[in-house]
């Protein structure tokens, strides 16, 4: 073989050797390190889980909270209330009145039970053969052996007479005569959160003391409408409604209160007429504001408030439900336990008349007592 001819097989066997190298190189590196994983497309991202389904309200209140409307806050310290009204038209038929009202014209008859009278319940009747009393959960009833406040929404038909079942707000008294008349306050809305998760009578009594210390109202007697209408207190009170009560819309069927420092609604209270939303507005500003507004030595931002957290406390509504429960009188009760609420109400066919809603969480008013001063909000508390 030729010099030339060893040359290049020389060079033809270096290529096959590079070859069997790097042949070699790969089944190695694939070896030691596996294949490479395929590049796979990143998944979709889901969609936002939906929010459950409301659960079904009673058929009156379900129709009814779908046509409400709410309307531009109203404030005072650290109390806001939002009126609402209702698109379109229908509620409750005829002549209606509420408790002070009837009792006022005479019409309704509270009295005793017979045989010395029984703490737990009162007789009423409503003598006028045309009109409709709307007796709400939380009145309070002035006179006979102590007074008492109303457990129950209540509606009498024309001439008719049921025993209600009430609680003592005046534990230190039993003694009078058999017939009540109008105190013309409600229980504070922290004591009507209590009757509406189950309060025994001991506790309402407990609570009524808490209260009246609070207020520095306390009294001989226990009693919540003395305690309530204490100078100071009802001075208080009569500025905060002065405040309030005339920027209310006409027409307006309900009102959803909200606390200022925490940002959020507390409760609300809705009716099926304007002519008993108006005629019991300023108990219910009363009542919220011996907790949002007589408060003394409590320290608080007052945050801006606007339509969505009414809005927010509505859908909570909606969503929580509610089903029938009994009533004294005429028509059918409505409660709602869920979703952090505590409601009750009633209907009459197919007619809201009325339906009370509050969170469940307790605002405590704290045992320091106000000092006194004629003619103005609690000092250090602005009033817009």
């Amino acid at each position: 073989m030729t010099r030339w001819h060893l040359r290049r097989s020389g060079g033809w066997l270096g290529i096959a050797l590079a070859v069997v190298v790097a042949s070699a190189s790969a089944a190695y590196i694939e070896e030691e390190f596996g294949p490479a994983a395929p590049v796979r497309p990143e998944p979709p991202l889901r969609p936002p889980v939906a929010p459950p389904p409301p659960t079904p309200h009673v058929p009156e209140l379900a129709a009814y909270l779908d046509r409400l409307e709410i309307r531009h806050p109203l404030v005072c310290g650290r109390l806001a209330v939002f009126p609402m009204t209702l698109r379109g038209h229908g509620g409750p038929a005829g002549r209606w009145w509420t408790a002070d009202e009837s009792i006022a014209k005479g019409i309704l008859i509270v009295t005793e039970k017979e045989g010395g009278g029984s703490v737990p319940l009162l007789v009423m009747e409503n003598r006028c053969p045309a009109v409709h009393v709307f007796v709400m959960a939380g009145e309070v009833l002035s006179g006979g052996k102590q007074t008492r406040t109303v457990r129950r929404d209540v509606i009498l038909s024309p001439g008719q007479r049921v025993e209600i079942p009430v609680f003592c707000v005046e534990a230190h008294r039993w003694k009078g005569e058999a017939g009540f008349g109008a105190a013309g306050v409600l229980v504070p809305q922290s004591i009507q959160k209590a009757l509406r998760q189950g309060a025994d009578q001991a506790v309402v009594w407990a609570e009524v003391a808490r209260n009246n210390a609070a207020l520095g109202s306390e009294n001989a007697t226990g009693s919540l409408e003395l305690g309530l209408k204490a100078e100071p207190v009802a001075e208080k009170l009569a500025d905060v409604r002065r405040t309030l009560v005339p920027e209310v819309p006409a027409g307006s069927v309900g009102f959803i209160f909200a606390d200022r420092f925490a940002g959020r609604a507390v409760g609300g209270e809705f009716f099926g007429r304007s002519d008993l939303a108006h005629g019991l507005l300023p108990k219910l500003i009363d009542a919220y504001a011996v907790d949002f507004v007589l408060q003394v030595g409590r320290d608080g931002t007052v945050r801006p408030v606007d339509r969505a957290i009414a809005h927010e406390f509505l859908n909570r509504i909606r969503y929580a439900g509610s089903y029938r429960t009994g009533t004294p009188g005429s028509g059918a009760g409505i409660a709602a336990r869920s979703a952090g609420l505590v409601g009750d109400g009633v209907g009459l066919g197919p007619h809201l008349v009325h339906f009370g809603c509050q969170v469940e969480d307790r605002i405590v008013v704290p045992l320091v007592r106000p000092v006194p001063r004629r003619g103005n909000i609690t000092p250090g508390v602005m009033v817009e």
